[in-house]
């Protein structure tokens, strides 16, 4: 099955139009005609069937069939990550990031940060490709570029809240601490790690140190495994 996004498809909807880039990805790229059938999501836990009725490839219309709502997932995942000095590196980790299942991606900006600009039509194109290869009904947003101690100050409630940083201090493992069917918020730093005064920040708001295993890993890399571990642990 191959999954086309169209965030503007509604349970009622009977017809819907796609405009050029995915028209062309469509006709174009994958060489579907009128006729085909092919599924469509919303990234709001909407799924529809359709029958393509027009094939144009700068704007394909297409007529709904049947329609069928996912139910929302249980666990929210959220990861607050330092910007890589190397862009792809950010862009990877949100492609993997959402084939895995995470729900939400905030870039933070801090002491010890070598990038503080991004590109997010650049995140939003791997983003949306993932979802499409995950076959992923709901959507992953993505927060603009803030600075950590904004971001810290916002609203954590109902929130398991984390952060891991390299320290000999730190006793538990995310694994051993996190809970299953929780939202929870993962702080993710640099390459050259948070500062001792943004750790001190964090743990005055309440976020948990914890640690990723013995092993010290990229910026990118830490971030996948926080999202695979809270994602293993909302299946328990």
């Amino acid at each position: 099955m191959q999954l086309f996004l169209h965030t503007a498809l509604e349970a009622n909807d009977r017809d819907l139009l796609f405009g050029p880039e995915e028209s062309k990805h469509l006709i174009k790229v994958l060489r579907h005609k009128s006729g085909d059938r092919i599924t469509i999501g919303n990234t709001r836990g909407l799924e529809a069937v359709a029958t393509i009725i027009d094939d144009n490839p700068k704007a394909c219309s297409v007529r709904i069939d049947h329609s069928i709502e996912h139910p929302k997932p249980e666990h929210h995942i959220h990861v607050a990550i330092a910007p890589t000095k190397q862009m792809e590196r950010l862009e990877w980790f949100v492609e993997k990031a959402t084939e895995l299942g995470i729900s939400r991606i905030t870039p933070i900006i801090c002491d010890h940060s070598e990038r503080k600009t991004l590109r997010l039509d650049r995140l939003e194109k791997r983003r949306n490709a993932a979802l499409k290869q995950s076959l992923s009904f709901y959507g992953v947003d993505i927060d603009a570029v803030c600075p950590m101690e904004e971001f810290l100050n916002r609203d954590f409630s109902n929130t398991d809240c984390y952060i891991a940083y390299c320290g000999d201090d730190i006793q538990h493992h995310l694994a051993t601490v996190s809970k299953s069917h929780q939202c929870s918020v993962v702080l993710i730093g640099p390459e050259g790690d948070f500062s001792h005064k943004e750790i001190q920040q964090a743990i005055a708001r309440e976020f948990t140190p914890i640690t990723l295993g013995d092993r010290r890993l990229r910026t990118e890399t830490a971030g996948i495994a926080a999202v695979q571990i809270l994602g293993l642990k909302s299946m328990i």
